[in-house]
């Protein structure tokens, strides 16, 4: 990161305006023009005439996070209406059509290259990711072919609140310092502060990122002009349900009891009529937008029961999705299904799958969650994670199931690959298909846990990933 120094609002140099020296600044970060780019090429290719749902799945299956976010949306009863889990990005990716597949791309994106940044951002990305799906559940109310970019557009509704806080660490705390808690009164004290808004800055962010109709008109536009052309115009529809569920996820999650009534109050009142929202379906509507959010932030490192916000749903067990598979299955995506299983489990922080050679001398960490996957390559592919040596020796030579919480078991504490990795408690399980060594499944934590009754549960999640693998062709 860059650091942005204070612009003096007063007195902008050349006729440059603060809120220009600001985004000047922006760009000028290394790592933007990366970012920017991405999100471009993601958006270029599902404008491209030539580009098929295979192409674009393709591009899909190298990420491990954006797989589980495409193959969750599939699996939605939104689109899945057969009751037979999805489980290919290919099936994912014919369900939910292009322009789905790029809004979550490019959404999930953005958010990804801020979030593992500065973790002092992951508030706001969890009001994003709230925000992304009340906006979503608003627009299907009434409208389902709209939800996607819904999503998208509510993504986004705070993009220049994100960018601000990432480079102005200081001023943001003061901002929010004067705001004493008011939500509406952002807008003024970011003005008072730096010379420009926060919704100002998401303007020329979401230009530099080639984005634009309802993710543009939801930072730029006043609610009362959405709400007016609502009607007869989709893109006003989607961003007044951006800019909606970005209020109503402001107040219920920034707000004291007293400010929250009241900012609700007005804005149900006045804009939720357009999407059939009523005070009395508020606390529904952000419950379901929690449970969404906490599977997302676990894709950015994030553990679920370490989010503040309230307490989690039970979904179908992943690794029950995987024992269910009959067809229709390819590796990336039951890979990358497994991996979210373990950490489903609320025991571990990341996962790992590897490959393992013929020779047994040599791995590749193809499936990632919770770390860098560049990091795990490297790890991985490295002599301290020798398949022969132990611990990793138990699962890939000995086909052993290991879970060790070296408080109380000291086995591996001067083994280089622990040293290298440094857990507290480790997993690893080889994944045998057809009587062969198709990889292992590593998984660890920092802290200590209790760990009774664990091992079954993983081994059952390995089990799954070895049906669902038999099934690929």
């Amino acid at each position: 990161m860059i650091p942005c120094g204070p612009v003096d609002k007063d007195s902008p140099k050349s006729g440059i305006t603060p809120l220009e020296v600001f985004l000047q600044q922006v760009r000028s970060d290394p790592d933007f023009p990366a970012c920017a780019e991405h999100v471009r090429a993601i958006l270029a290719l599902a404008s491209d005439m030539n580009a098929t749902i295979q192409k674009f799945a393709n591009t899909i299956q190298r990420d491990v996070a954006l797989t589980l976010r495409i193959l969750r949306t599939a699996n939605s009863a939104l689109y899945n209406r057969s009751g037979r889990p999805v489980l290919s990005v290919s099936h994912a990716a014919s369900l939910l059509g292009l322009d789905a597949l790029t809004h979550i791309a490019a959404s999930s994106r953005f958010l990804e290259h801020y979030a593992k940044k500065s973790p002092g951002i992951v508030e706001l990305v969890t009001l994003s990711l709230l925000s992304a799906n009340v906006s979503k559940q608003l627009t299907t109310k009434t409208d389902g072919r709209l939800s996607e970019e819904a999503y998208l557009a509510g993504m986004l509704a705070n993009v220049g609140e994100i960018v601000f806080a990432y480079h102005r660490q200081e001023q943001y705390a003061k901002i929010i310092a004067a705001c004493e808690g008011k939500l509406m009164a952002e807008k003024v004290e970011c003005r008072k502060e730096t010379g420009f808004t926060f919704d100002e800055v998401g303007r020329g962010v979401l230009a530099s990122f080639g984005l634009h109709g309802a993710p543009q008109m939801a930072v730029t536009s006043e609610p009362d002009i959405l709400k007016s052309q609502a009607a007869d115009d989709p893109e006003s529809r989607i961003a007044l349900a951006a800019k909606l569920g970005n209020v109503v996820v402001g107040a219920s999650q920034r707000c004291d009891d007293v400010e929250k009534q009241k900012i609700l109050d007005h804005w149900v009142t006045t804009y939720g009529g357009v999407f059939g929202l009523t005070m009395q379906q508020v606390p529904k509507l952000m419950e379901r937008a929690i449970e969404e959010a906490q599977d997302n932030l676990r894709h950015l490192g994030v553990r679920a029961d370490r989010l503040q916000i309230s307490d989690r749903k039970m979904k179908e067990p992943l690794e029950e999705m995987l024992v269910r598979a009959d067809g229709g299955v390819d590796r990336q995506s039951a890979v990358a299904l497994a991996l979210e299983a373990v950490l489903d489990t609320n025991m571990f922080d990341r996962a790992v799958f590897c490959e393992v050679n013929k020779a047994l001398d040599n791995m590749e960490a193809t499936g990632v969650l919770g770390m860098d996957a560049a990091a795990a390559r490297k790890l991985f592919s490295s002599s301290v994670a020798f398949p022969k040596r132990p611990p990793l020796s138990l699962a890939v030579v000995m086909k052993q199931d290991l879970l060790v919480d070296l408080l109380t078991d000291g086995r591996f504490r001067e083994s280089p690959f622990v040293k290298a990795v440094q857990p507290a408690v480790f997993a690893l399980l080889p994944v045998v298909v057809n009587r062969q060594l198709a990889g292992i499944l590593y998984a660890d934590r920092k802290t200590t846990c209790q760990t009774d009754g664990l091992l079954p549960r993983l081994g059952k999640i390995r089990d799954g990933l070895a049906h669902a693998l038999t099934l690929v062709r």
